[in-house]
């Protein structure tokens, strides 16, 4: 005789079952960064070519693409900044603790990194030695600029709704500002010598005035609101936005906004981008502002964070 399961009894087998396949996965990945702990600090490997960053709560971590199985990423490399004792402590234990922003800059040597609970950061990859950290009022993005400025985007706060620019020389003291509601995003476009920032709803372009200044010399209004992503879309310089409603391409050549060829519009895309290949990784929501997933497309990929809120996900090769 064979067995059959009551509609309740198949609903307990399912809960049950997802519950066990998360409770693995948590396993898993908390052995994935156990290891990496027990692993030399020096990071003396080479970094893959297709590698990409992930960052949420306090973290910033490095995942190797062609070695993950699955679902579950093969983490080579992390920072959290909660254990760096090198930055002041009200830095390490209130300012850093949502990290929603990380681009590898020089060659891949260091590592820019901002939080929206207000602080942003400049590290090495190598020794994770944090070489500069300034306060910025719900930060968003942050970006490297010629003369070792720093350029970072200050989101909806009291004391933020702007664009700052720093020295590295001088720590934690703006040397410019200029309003911008709800700034998300900054990007350095080198070829053209240019800074744009993505706003609520524009998308402005900055040229450096006098080593320490910048000054807007031109501006866009996107097709939405809520402008949250900014990202290169390749050689080219034209720029990945993406806003509360859907997902673009701005050209510079025709200063025009327009669908993106193939990819998967959807709401709320807090992250974007694509490598050499052609290959997509982006992150959408799915818990208020945050996900446990870092999604790829052509061809489709996930991998699962389970005991991270994962805000952003970049190509590590990405403005290299």
């Amino acid at each position: 005789m064979v067995a059959t399961l009551t509609s309740r009894q198949f609903y307990f087998l399912t809960v049950i079952t997802y519950s066990m396949t998360r409770f693995l996965n948590r396993i898993v990945f908390a052995a994935a960064c156990l290891l990496l702990v027990l692993a030399s600090p020096a990071f003396s490997q080479s970094i893959p070519k297709k590698s990409f960053l992930v960052c949420g709560d306090s973290k910033v971590l490095l995942v190797d693409y062609t070695k993950s199985r699955d679902s579950i990423p093969e983490i080579i490399w992390s920072w959290d900044a909660h254990q760096a004792m090198d930055l002041p402590e009200h830095f390490r234990t209130k300012l850093f603790n949502t990290m929603d922003d990380c681009k590898a800059v020089r060659g891949g040597r260091q590592l820019l990194v901002s939080s929206s609970s207000g602080a942003i950061a400049l590290l090495n990859m190598k020794d994770k030695k944090v070489l500069f950290h300034a306060s910025v009022p719900n930060a968003h993005s942050i970006e490297l600029l010629p003369g070792d400025l720093i350029a970072a985007a200050a989101s909806v706060q009291p004391a933020g709704n702007k664009l700052m620019l720093f020295s590295l020389k001088q720590p934690d003291k703006p040397l410019y500002t200029d309003s911008l509601y709800s700034a998300h995003g900054v990007v350095w476009n080198a070829k053209r010598q240019s800074l744009f920032a993505l706003g609520y709803d524009v998308l402005r372009e900055y040229k450096i005035v006098s080593g320490n200044g910048l000054k807007m010399v031109a501006k866009w209004t996107i097709p939405g609101i809520g402008g949250h992503e900014l990202q290169p879309a390749g050689a080219s310089g034209d720029l990945f936005v993406t806003e509360h409603h859907g997902t673009w391409l701005f050209s510079l050549a025709t200063q025009q906004f327009a669908k993106i060829p193939g990819f998967p519009d959807a709401e709320n895309v807090k992250s974007l981008g694509r490598d050499a290949s052609g290959q997509y990784i982006y992150t959408i929501p799915e818990e208020s502002w945050w996900t446990y997933h870092v999604k790829f497309h052509e061809p489709a990929r996930k991998f699962a964070f389970p005991d991270m809120h994962v805000y952003k996900a970049r190509w590590f090769g990405n403005g290299l």
